[in-house]
């Protein structure tokens, strides 16, 4: 339950007067001066309107969920990547996956796609490779990278402006699905000059 002083502190955060809040509330002016003021005590319901005006209102934000960002993955050839703990960001699409995580993308081999320093949300459940879909995946001794996976041949694919990039044939060495990409989130960036 709120005192009174935390109702003060919330008028003056609001700017509003103990008028605006009375009418809001639907309480006597005067009943709640003196109740501000300690000369008479809060009934349950006026205390329960009151919480109920100062609430936050249901907006966007109340919908954000935090998911962990737990590193770097390279867009590029297969290395270790950097893996950090402790970090959150928030998401808003609520079909986000429930145990989707963010990794940060390091490099340029998917640039066409989404440039370096765009976060990806992953979906480690959604481990089925499909045609034009874009994966996190991981050899056996820790390396991982970003691609898109395309079939016949099977094999992931850069895409990218740069050519040095190259796809990278499945079946030569074991390699596991760290999970599917369910978004991004881009910050603008310059376009380059060219």
């Amino acid at each position: 339950m709120l005192t009174p002083q935390e109702i003060r502190d919330a008028l003056s955060a609001r700017n509003m007067t103990i008028r605006d809040l009375a009418e809001a509330v639907g309480m006597n002016e005067n009943y709640l001066t003196k109740s501000l003021r300690g000369m008479r005590a809060f009934k349950p319901n006026e205390l329960a309107a009151i919480e109920r005006e100062f609430a936050p209102p249901e907006d966007e934000q109340d919908r954000l969920r935090k998911i962990p960002l737990l590193g770097e993955v390279p867009a590029g050839r297969l290395t270790e990547a950097e893996q950090r703990s402790g970090r959150w960001i928030a998401v808003s699409d609520p079909e986000t996956p429930p145990n989707a995580y963010a990794l940060t993308v390091k490099g340029d081999s998917m640039d066409l796609v989404v440039p370096d320093g765009t976060t990806l949300i992953i979906d480690p459940d959604d481990k089925a490779l499909w045609p034009g879909r874009r994966y996190v995946v991981q050899t056996e001794d820790g390396r991982t990278t970003f691609k898109e996976f395309q079939a016949d041949p099977a094999r992931l694919v850069p895409c990218s402006t740069n050519d040095e990039h190259q796809d990278i044939m499945l079946g030569v060495e074991p390699i596991s699905v760290l999970g599917r990409v369910f978004s991004y989130t881009i910050r603008d960036i310059p376009r380059r000059n060219g």
